[in-house]
């Protein structure tokens, strides 16, 4: 390798020193380049350059971006820059790869390192035209891949749910899930005794026996509990290499007669590798579009939409015990079989838990398939829409990709799981039996799950939480009865929107839905009703409880309640100093009788906690360990116990302010036992605004008015200590109204009249220094306050009413007549003028 290096060293000096004996641009470079023979051969020579420097950088795996002839020389040097980057980014990458591999092994490099060849076996046309795409404009590419993803998207579009083409059932009731097992394939008898059905980490233990043992929550519970690995499983065998994609037949199974057919070629292998593709967008509980099912020798499609009712009949291979079936991820892929087909796994091996035990860096079926194939798999239709049909040749590719490299890398991980532990291998497919024993269960309606399904911005209302509770229950109800997923009806964002800002008109509810789903639109009075209803909430603030904010957390992986003795120890924030717990190694007595154990027995004395509590303290020098040949230094000793009786830990304070709590607490308790005692058992008496002000006791505030200073007087006091109880009830004292002022006993329209009669009262001689009496309204005070006699009608006379009146005066006009007539004549003008303003023709000349 060095000797290479150095070659190539003295190579380029060569090539750098001979380039600089070449004509270099300016006048002398384009006058030679005016030759026809110069000209040709340093385009010649530049082709051959350029020839060489992509071989060069494709024989190391370098895609380079060879310039045009005649570039420039900055187009050149860019071009350059960037191979060698590409270089130094896949040298790195071989030095990990050198690096996580084993010494005494033969390292095994990508082909893709080495190479140069394509992971995805390109031809030598797709590397040619993705060699274009490099050199030619970006925003061409870039609209040619829009317009390609464009028409993608047209053909996977589904115009009808495939549950009304087939006329797919779906139970989206409350009601527990019935198991839609017809035959029980591979049935044994009931085990005979006592059966464990519960046994955690604790220990602890529950039996149950045989007779009262049902099979309501799993058909096949008896099944797996007794299924034994065959030893065929157990020990090291042959690994097989899988076929190419172009050499293995691939089979549509879409009617009962290639059903029947596949059922037979599972029956007759031993092992076989399924994935499952799903749809949960468009239905409640989900949907399985797709089944993949790969042997040593075939692939198979499984379309399940055409023959949902007879897919049952694969129940026969995938329940028996003597045929391995391989999964990747296999928790969800279970339950769906479970749920739409009534077909059970029995014996499983998963290459994910394998991948777990094995400790690999990525756990991906991408990852998995790379490692062992050496092959990169194309997850870009990972998240498609299976329901589509028919199905593109790609997503047809990518199907078969995902089971068709499981059986070879199941034979590799389990030479690498015997290899490691032969324990390792049961441990797995220990593992793999409790996923096989997992029934499915609907999903159950919490009121209240929106607390751990969407994380909050903002606290909640009594409004706000009466509406995004009944907004909640409603997007259910819609979509168990439309079969929809609850975030297609409404999804989370725009429920929350609609709960925080309550609309009050259509307008705000579509402003709060952007882009408007179907379902919102469709029952827009729904909505509108529960934000009105909202509104009417009373308003008020809304505290969680304990428990609801600790399932909150739970769900979203921020704490965890399930903590053992010692976890909760550690995880506690409480002081222990005063109790006899050693910190240092807990409560564990050590057994010295057992050999190989090199930890003694220590007592709680010898511990840290034990100079806290210095009055246990026997011997001082006991407690000190010091090296051999020195001396036992006591000073700094005394010196540690008198900062240590110094401190107040935590507990401490803790103790302290909850005796001063009681403390305080019980002066409370006496005080109100005392006023207690003085008010006697009399029932108080409430009054109200409709009681007689002569029943209530006049109160006043000491603070505002003062009556810490009024005093009443002493006659008063002696009349009423002369008083019977039951007169001084009758007649309670009235504080002096002298002591306060009008403002404290008049009301605002009592003080104004007050101040009005005032003015009018005024006495202005008395300000100018003049007497009263020739005053003429003083003069008649006096005659004022005479009392007024009264009038009796009946004696009184009314002839004189009944005259006519006679005045011979001009000005005479008792009932202005005079004034009506005039503004008579006022008012006919004014309406003659607003007549012509409206369109009267005066025909007047």
């Amino acid at each position: 390798m060095r000797k290479q290096v150095e070659e190539l060293i003295r190579t380029g000096a060569t090539l750098v020193r001979e380039s600089n004996g070449l004509p270099k641009s300016g006048a002398d470079y384009e006058l030679y380049n005016s030759y026809p023979t110069f000209n040709t051969f340093m385009k010649t020579s530049e082709e051959r350059l350029n020839a060489l420097m992509a071989k060069v950088t494709k024989s190391i795996g370098i895609v380079m971006r060879v310039p045009d002839v005649g570039s420039s020389v900055e187009h050149y040097t860019e071009c350059v820059i960037e191979a060698q980057d590409n270089i130094a980014e896949r040298v790195s990458t071989l030095h990990e790869v050198l690096k996580k591999a084993d010494k005494d092994e033969i390292v095994k490099v990508p082909e893709y390192i080495t190479k140069a060849a394509p992971t995805n076996r390109k031809t030598e046309s797709e590397i040619s035209a993705a060699m274009k795409t490099f050199s030619a404009n970006i925003g061409t590419v870039l609209a040619q891949k829009f317009r390609e993803r464009r028409e993608e998207a047209a053909e996977t579009i589904v115009h009808e749910k495939p549950q009304r083409t087939y006329n797919i059932p779906a139970d989206n009731s409350a009601a527990p899930f019935a198991s839609k097992l017809t035959v029980k394939h591979h049935a044994i008898k009931k085990r005979a005794g006592i059966v464990l059905i519960d046994d955690d980490e604790s220990g602890r233990k529950e039996w149950n026996r045989s007779e009262t043992e049902t099979e309501e929550e799993h058909p096949y519970m008896t099944e797996v509990l007794h299924f034994k690995v065959p030893e065929e499983q157990l020990k090291s065998g042959e690994t097989r290499k899988f076929k190419p994609l172009e050499k293995t037949p691939l089979t549509m199974v879409d009617t009962t007669e290639k059903l029947e057919a596949l059922k037979d070629v599972l029956n007759s292998v031993k092992e076989f590798s399924v994935d499952l593709e799903h749809h949960q967008v468009r239905s409640y509980l989900g949907l399985t579009c797709l089944i993949q099912i790969s042997t040593r020798e075939e692939d198979f499609l499984v379309d399940p939409f055409p023959i949902w009712d007879q897919i049952g009949m694969l129940n026969e291979p995938f329940a028996n015990p003597n045929i391995l079936k391989v999964f990747h991820g296999s928790d969800n892929d279970i339950l769906w079989l479970q749920r739409d087909f009534g077909v059970h796994v029995v014996n499983l091996f998963d290459t994910y838990v394998a991948m777990k035990k094995l400790k690999f860096p990525k756990f991906s079926l991408a990852y998995l398939a790379f490692r062992f194939a050496d092959v990169v798999l194309d997850k870009q239709y990972q998240l498609a829409d299976w329901r589509a049909r028919p199905l593109r040749s790609a997503m047809v590719m990518y199907a078969r990709e995902d089971t068709h490299y499981l059986l070879f890398a199941y034979d590799s991980l389990r030479e690498l799981l015997l290899k490691q532990d032969a324990k390792l291998l049961s441990d797995v497919y220990s593992e793999c039996r409790d996923l096989c024993i997992r029934p499915y269960k609907k999903p159950v309606f919490n009121p209240k799950g929106f607390m751990t399904e969407i994380k909050f911005r903002f606290t909640l209302n009594s409004r706000q939480d009466f509406a995004l509770t009944s907004l909640y229950r409603w997007r259910d109800v819609i979509a168990r009865t439309e079969d929809e997923s609850p975030q297609f009806v409404l999804p989370n964002h725009m429920l929350l929107a609609l709960a925080e800002t309550l609309p009050r008109d259509t307008g705000g509810i579509y402003a709060c839905c952007n882009p408007l789903p179907h379902f919102v639109k469709q029952h827009t009075g729904d909505i509108y009703k529960i934000m009105m209803e909202a509104r009417d909430v009373k308003l008020e603030k809304v505290e969680l409880t304990a428990r609801e904010k600790i399932n909150a957390q739970e769900v979203r992986g921020v704490m965890n309640e399930s903590m053992d003795q010692l976890t909760s120890i550690l995880n506690s924030k409480i002081d222990f100093s005063h109790i006899k717990f050693d910190e240092e190694r807990g409560e564990i007595d050590i057994d010295k009788s057992q050999v190989g154990n090199d930890i003694q027995q220590k007592d709680c004395q010898t511990s840290l906690l034990s100079v806290l509590e210095s009055s246990t303290v026997q011997n001082m020098e006991s407690m000190i360990i010091v090296e051999e040949g020195k001396n036992v230094d006591c000073k700094k000793i005394k010196k540690l116990l008198n900062e240590l009786n110094q401190f107040v830990t935590p507990y401490e304070c803790y103790t302290v302010m909850m005796k001063e709590k009681e403390r305080l607490e019980e002066i409370e308790r006496q005080e109100a036992k005392r006023k207690k005692l003085e008010e006697g058992d009399k029932p108080k008496t409430l009054f109200s605004h409709h009681d007689a002000a002569v029943n209530r006791k006049a109160e006043f505030d000491a603070k505002l008015l003062n009556v810490d200073t009024v005093k009443l007087n002493s006659n008063e006091t002696e009349e009423q200590q002369q008083k019977s109880p039951m007169e001084v009830d009758k007649d309670p004292p009235v504080f002096d109204p002298s002591r306060f002022s009008d403002d404290q006993l008049m009301s605002k329209k009592a003080m104004k009249r007050k101040r009005d009669a005032a003015r009018k009262n005024i006495d202005v001689s008395v300000v100018l220094g003049e007497s009263s009496s020739s005053d003429p309204k003083r003069a008649k005070t006096s005659e004022d306050k005479k009392e007024v006699e009264d009038f009796d009608y009946g004696t009184a006379d009314n002839s004189a009413f009944e005259k006519t009146v006679k005045n011979n005066e001009p000005d005479f006009d008792p009932f202005h007549q005079k004034y009506r007539v005039k503004n008579k004549s006022k008012k006919n003008m004014s309406m003659k003028k607003s007549s012509n303003r409206q369109g009267t023709i005066n025909y007047k000349k």
